[in-house]
């Protein structure tokens, strides 16, 4: 009786130990996989746009179990930021001015505004509201060209003859599609040339607001109440092209024929896709297509598009929009067709993500993917790279690390790694049933003994 109960007492001593123990530091070998990160310099900061493998083989799908360790095996803090191309500088053309000379009409409106008549050097006719108490002092015609290009101009830069003693006015610009309804786009904005010794105050810029209306292709400057007489030389749009989406990561899914006119198509692991881009295997091919998918292996396939794939010379491939969906494979059903030998080709994309990390300790560095286990350690970018200390770290002047050799941690078992969380539930699962299990034991060996004791009794 005295073994079982010191067992007793020895089992709860070690259920106590292994359910409350300290969780021991993380190491490379906690993950499945990595790659060497070798830098130059002694920067603070390092960026690395993450490789395909990274999202083909992490745990998770929103990338939690990535890690940065030193040579040292000490893991460094890290930040993940979409990959964006800097946005493209900005883009000026040359305008053609053509001036045009007012002919003041006798008539006014109902309200006794006054109206002028302008007129183009090939003969065409403007017809102009001019409020009053306004002098006009010039009024231009700037034609612009085709494209999406002039539609989004941000700004018009004026030159002139320099003024001796100066020169300042107020301007209205306006746009129109046929030469007859004008849209006002800036309306009483300054200009100015001042001097002042040796000094300038030049403002010869005009900001449109917004993009100019649709259809627009004339702009018309109408100058008032300039100080001195005055005629523009030349003119140049400038505009800013829209800032580029994130760049992508493509990672092609493999297809298997589950019927002649359905394919089902899977990735490795699941993925957070952000598009899913398809077209036939068949040159000129246009197929109608249902397309369904599922996030896991044993959910139930749902509807995600009804649509048709082409693979045209002259139209790019069918690319679906998604929100980061978690799709584990998707199921292809061509519409009133079959397969054939080869199936559809179809890739899922993700927005790319770049690894920003402190580089502490000495490198290489390792950058590690693949656990179970992982919970999320990403910092937000200004966290790691404090700005008020840092205004002039940007992304894109931080120095790039370069990518090593693949390196084989922990393997495959570490992708169903359990948390230190779930370990320390499902082992206080087990010792329970343990501790149930041999305390039923002690009562049936004590049970026996007992009746061994009262059979030996009867039989003396």
């Amino acid at each position: 009786m005295k073994r079982l109960y010191a067992g007793f007492i020895g089992a709860t001593a070690l259920f106590s130990a292994l359910c409350y123990g300290q969780t021991a530091p993380e190491t490379p070998q906690d993950y499945a996989r990595g790659i060497e990160l070798k830098t130059e310099g002694r920067a603070p900061w390092y960026q690395f746009p993450l490789p395909e493998a990274v999202y083909q083989q992490s745990a998770w799908t929103d990338l939690r179990d990535i890690r940065v360790f030193n040579q040292q095996g000490a893991s460094l803090p890290f930040a993940l930021q979409a990959t964006v191309p800097p946005a493209p500088a900005p883009q000026t053309v040359p305008l053609t001015l053509y001036k045009l000379e007012p002919q003041p009409l006798q008539q006014k409106d109902e309200e006794g505004d006054r109206a002028v008549l302008l007129k183009t050097p090939s003969g065409v006719e403007i017809r102009l509201d001019s409020q009053r108490d306004e002098t006009l002092s010039g009024t231009w015609l700037i034609p612009l060209g085709e494209g999406e290009a002039y539609r989004s101009l941000s700004q018009l830069r004026f030159s002139w003859p320099r003024q001796s003693l100066g020169w300042q006015a107020r301007v209205d610009i306006f746009s129109s599609e046929g030469l007859r309804h004008w849209q006002p786009e800036v309306i009483d904005a300054p200009l100015m040339d001042l001097a002042s010794g040796d000094n300038r105050l030049l403002l010869d810029k005009l900001d449109f607001d917004s993009r100019l209306a649709f259809g627009a292709k004339y702009l018309l400057v109408i100058m008032k109440n300039a100080s001195a007489p005055l005629s523009f030389t030349s003119v140049t749009g400038q505009w800013q092209a829209e800032h580029p989406e994130p760049q992508r990561v493509p990672l092609p899914a493999q297809g298997v024929k589950e019927a002649d006119d359905t394919a089902v198509y899977r990735w490795a692991r699941p993925q957070a896709l952000d598009a899913l881009t398809l077209r036939p295997a068949q040159d000129n091919a246009v197929m109608p297509v249902e397309i369904d998918y599922r996030s896991d292996e044993k959910a139930a396939w749902r509807p995600l598009a009804r649509t048709v794939i082409y693979r045209l010379a002259d139209r790019p491939a069918l690319s679906l929009p998604l929100q980061g969906e978690v799709i584990e494979a998707i199921r292809v059903k061509a519409i009133n067709q079959r397969w054939g030998d080869n199936l559809a080709e179809v890739t899922g994309e993700r927005d790319q993500q770049t690894l920003v990390f402190n580089a502490q300790g000495n490198g290489p560095f390792l950058l590690a993917w693949g656990n179970g286990a992982a919970s999320s350690q990403t910092l937000a970018l200004e966290t790691l790279i404090p700005q008020q200390g840092n205004k002039e770290t940007r992304l894109d002047t931080l120095p790039y690390a370069q990518a090593g050799n693949l390196v084989e941690l922990g393997g495959e078992a570490r992708l169903t790694a359990k948390d230190p969380a779930a370990q320390r539930g499902q082992l206080q699962t087990w010792l329970i049933w343990g501790v149930l299990v041999a305390g039923a034991a002690g009562l049936l060996l004590l049970a026996w003994r007992l009746w061994r004791e009262i059979n030996a009794g009867k039989a003396g």
